[in-house]
């Protein structure tokens, strides 16, 4: 027999457990102590042109960083590679082709010497970035894409095939690129101004925030709206992101927007869009968080093979960065990057540049007045092996499909993923349809003409003289 005591004990054991679990504020997460710091190398004494657009403000790839300059002119970008650290030339090498402001730009995630510039000037710009970087001023574009009748806001490359690229601008219209044939391939009438624009995993669909408070998903080769909802209440400017990754199949349909209330409260809400209702009512979100009270936008960055959500606001001296989760309340904070200093732009490198060896999760750049701030994401542990739970296959920076293949309805692949594990990312880029876009450019074609039509002034002059020695040899037989 038990004593008398025993079933009290239990009974107390029972109500501690449920107590605990109650309690338990922190999550069970390999991510919880995720901490940002800034990097001591930074780049200094920058020109930072000060016109306020709705971009990211800043890109970055594994080679660059770029971002506007401050000119009296037309629009430039400057153009820097990473190792250059410390501070920069008053004469840096700029890219100076644009008659007006350029109002987004970014590297093509297939070709990282290739940048595409959307500007006032109604025009958007390809441009060959040199292996060494720029050593003069770049005025020639390799390609100019021409057919919006007023100024382009947004541009940005298919993550998924290659040389396709989607821009909106202010003539209420988005189109859809292919930059090998140099030609629009799509388009389609929007009834708003759109306040930023995102390419899905897959890509395959576009999701767009725009001026009348709502979120479109189009579908581009149908060139018609998949779905649409109404998902914040206030009149700034409302950014998105896809969720989703490699294996989280379900999580391909959900999306994260930024945005303000009413109230000019900043907002992050989590949606499903296979749950947006056909009505102009406000809809129901997933998780819909409060924030602060700031002003500037705020800019979300999915990090698929993590599940981790990075948000960064115009304005701001933070980064906050969450956990998302395919289960309510599908976003867990986790904690900011804070600094002094705010910022003008902040842009992430893609996931294959990380040091595994430091445990680095996340790298970015962040834009601020004068200087741009490296800041980097790392996970404490003491093991110096490569932690794989940390650092699943990433996207390796080739595409999976070729651009004829996309604008012919070919089913969408996901992106060619590589390991992580140094000295083990796999052969994708053999392997890969069209690694290379295969752009020619204007001065490239002038320059083929000229080579074919003194090779064709050539042949004429050794065909005359052919006929004249024909004709001396039909004289002499005659003679």
């Amino acid at each position: 027999l038990k004593p008398f005591w025993f079933k009290g004990r239990i009974a107390v054991a029972d109500r501690f457990r449920a107590w605990s679990s109650a309690m338990k504020v922190v999550r069970d997460s390999k991510f919880r102590h995720v901490f940002g710091e800034a990097e001591k190398a930074k780049y200094e004494d920058l020109r930072v042109a000060s016109k306020q657009t709705e971009a990211n403000g800043i890109r970055c790839n594994s080679k660059y960083l770029c971002f506007p300059w401050e000119s009296g002119g037309g629009g430039t970008l400057a153009v820097i590679p990473q190792t250059k650290t410390g501070r920069q030339a008053r004469d840096l090498p700029l890219i100076t082709g644009h008659t007006g402001p350029i109002l987004d730009f970014e590297f093509n995630p297939f070709d990282e010497n290739m940048l595409i510039s959307a500007s006032e000037d109604l025009t958007m710009k390809l441009w060959q970035i040199p292996d060494e970087g720029l050593k003069q001023h770049l005025k020639e574009p390799l390609a100019t894409l021409e057919g919006h009748g007023k100024k382009i806001t947004f541009s940005t490359f298919n993550r998924s095939a290659n040389g396709i690229v989607a821009s909106t601008s202010f003539d209420m219209t988005t189109r859809i690129w292919n930059i090998t044939e140099q030609d629009e391939a799509f388009r389609m009438e929007m009834p708003e101004q759109v306040m930023h624009l995102k390419w899905n995993y897959l890509g395959s669909l576009l999701a767009t925030t725009s001026k009348d408070k709502k979120l479109r998903i189009i579908d581009p080769r149908q060139s018609k709206f998949a779905c649409e909802a109404k998902i914040h209440e206030g009149a700034k400017a409302s950014k998105i992101e896809w969720l989703g990754g490699t294996s989280v199949t379900d999580d391909n349909f959900k999306l994260v927007t930024t945005g303000f209330t009413a109230q000019a409260e900043r907002q992050i809400g989590v949606w499903d869009m296979r749950k947006f209702a056909s009505t102009d009512d406000l809809q129901e979100p997933l998780n819909m968080l409060m924030l602060d009270q700031g002003t500037g936008a705020l800019f979300p960055y999915f990090d698929h093979g993590t599940q981790m959500l990075y948000v960064a606001g115009k304005g701001d001296a933070n980064v906050r960065y969450f956990e998302a989760d395919a289960a309510d309340p599908y976003l867990h904070y986790i904690s900011d990057y804070r600094s002094t200093v705010p910022q003008r732009g902040f842009d992430f490198v893609p996931k294959r540049c990380v040091n595994v060896n430091k445990h680095e999760i996340m790298r970015g750049f962040k834009l601020e007045s004068g200087a741009v701030q490296p800041v980097s994401w790392k996970v404490p542990r003491k093991s110096e092996l490569f932690q794989a739970d940390l650092f699943p296959d990433a996207p390796a920076g080739v595409p999976s499909m070729a651009a004829d293949e996309w604008v012919g309805g070919a089913e969408c692949r996901a992106p060619a993923l590589q390991s992580m594990e140094p000295g083990k990312a796999s052969d994708a880029a053999k392997a890969s349809p069209g690694a290379s876009v295969g752009v020619v450019s204007v001065k490239e074609l002038k320059k083929q003409l000229a080579e074919a039509n003194a090779k064709i002034e050539a042949l004429e002059k050794e065909n005359g003289l052919l006929k004249t020695e024909i004709a001396q040899l039909k004289e002499s037989q005659k003679s």
